[in-house]
């Protein structure tokens, strides 16, 4: 289950599906120790940075996705 507040949905709406789907497939997971995917994930928006809270599709461990949005709209701006 994916949930999101409000904003946080606006900001991962923003971000084109192809660069959501690689965000989403390269998430640390410490369990595991590699790159795994984020499933059954959260979202949140702090100080304009999303934060992706949600499992290992491996192994179910917690593991967090920190966009950092300042830095990255000019991968995907329209402008």
């Amino acid at each position: 289950m994916i949930k999101f507040d409000k904003k946080a949905m606006q900001k991962f709406n923003e971000i084109p599906d192809d660069l959501k789907s690689q965000i989403l497939s390269n998430v640390y997971c410490s369990n595991c120790q590699a790159t795994v995917k984020i499933i059954d994930f959260t979202a949140t928006l702090e100080s304009g940075d999303l934060i992706l809270n949600g499992k290992c599709e491996k192994c179910g461990g917690k593991v967090v996705r920190l966009l950092e949005m300042s830095l990255t709209e000019h991968i995907y701006s329209p402008n």
